[in-house]
């Protein structure tokens, strides 16, 4: 059993003008270049479609979508700039309203367990932490990308600045650049050992984890700098109602990275080799619960300088502010 949480934004007599079924319909816009490749793709007809955009432009008093030449068909249609600052803000609430239905849900129906918490303590009264991962050789970047300025601060910055606020962390981090980066927000360091494969950082990271007392470890990427603070708290509230199961982030079905793991994989996690990281203990009756992402780019990581530059135009469009939710 678990809370399902439904935002809508109303008129001033109680309408609905705005919520789930639109915010999908320009997502899909925005990914089809085209309102009737949109409505087709969700089995919905056109002209409905249609009515729920017209709808909502008329108690939000703007415009949602735009003509645009080319697209599905020929004539197409995109998302306005209004229309995108709608979706973030739209986006950010929600993920706020559902991380704390959880965790209101887990202090209702557990009445005596979930008492008051400290800072380093979930819903359920475990200590859970992050870990971020910062400690890899980023061969195809052909730097440290880490340290790359992404909006005036570096891609490393943005990733730390998404960890909900008061959860302690530690970096696992091979330069004296990412240490000087983590002195400065006083972040824990772990220093990996050997040839800095993936594997050797989950090792360092589960060291910590473990004598820190930890019953929970939500290990970031450090090239993932769009995750959402929203995104991280519904796993963090996830795991407080499920806490023997892993916890991942995923876009439409598809799992991928943070990912939460019990302290009762932690052992398993010490004992990975090479560079496939905690994929390798999935599986073999491991339970594991998705989070669906509120966008598709707080899965992306960096991998090339291309990859930089598509996470800087993300931000300048005024999304992607994974640190101010």
């Amino acid at each position: 059993m678990r809370p399902s949480v439904r935002t809508y934004l109303v008129d001033e007599s109680g309408e609905r003008v705005f919520g789930p079924g639109p915010a999908e319909l320009l997502r899909r816009v925005r990914e089809y270049g085209s309102l009737r490749a949109a409505a087709i793709s969700m089995g919905m007809a056109y002209t409905k479609a249609l009515a729920l955009v017209r709808k909502a432009e008329a108690g939000l008093g703007c415009p949602l979508t735009t003509r645009v030449v080319g697209g599905s068909g020929g004539g197409g249609s995109t998302p306005t700039p209004e229309a995108d600052e709608l979706l973030a803000s739209y986006e950010r609430w929600t993920s706020a309203c559902e991380a704390s239905a959880g965790a209101q849900f887990a202090s209702a129906f557990a009445p005596g367990v979930y008492a008051t918490t400290h800072d380093d303590e979930d819903a359920a009264g475990r200590r859970v932490g992050v870990a971020v991962l910062a400690a890899g050789h980023a061969r195809r970047f052909g730097a440290n990308k880490l340290v790359e300025p992404l909006m005036g601060e570096p891609v490393l910055e943005h990733t730390l600045g998404c960890v909900p606020l008061g959860v302690p962390m530690v970096v696992a981090s091979a330069t004296d650049e990412v240490d000087a980066i983590c002195a400065r927000r006083g972040i824990d360091v772990a220093r990996p050992q050997g040839a800095l494969e993936q594997s050797d950082s989950m090792r360092a990271l589960v060291a910590h984890a473990d004598a820190a007392g930890w019953d929970a470890c939500l290990f970031v990427p450090g090239d993932q700098p769009l995750v959402e603070r929203g995104s991280l708290r519904t796993m963090l509230s996830v795991s407080a109602a499920n806490p023997d199961a892993v916890v991942r982030l995923s876009w439409r079905g598809r799992a991928s990275s943070p990912v939460l793991f019990p302290r009762g994989l932690f052992s398993r996690l010490s004992e990975v080799t090479g560079d496939s990281g905690g994929s390798a203990v999935l599986g073999d009756g491991v339970r594991a619960i998705s989070v669906e992402a509120s966008w598709p780019w707080e899965l992306w990581d960096i991998d090339t300088p291309d990859d930089l530059g598509r996470c800087q135009e993300i931000i300048e469009c005024g999304l992607g502010r994974g640190g101010s939710n």
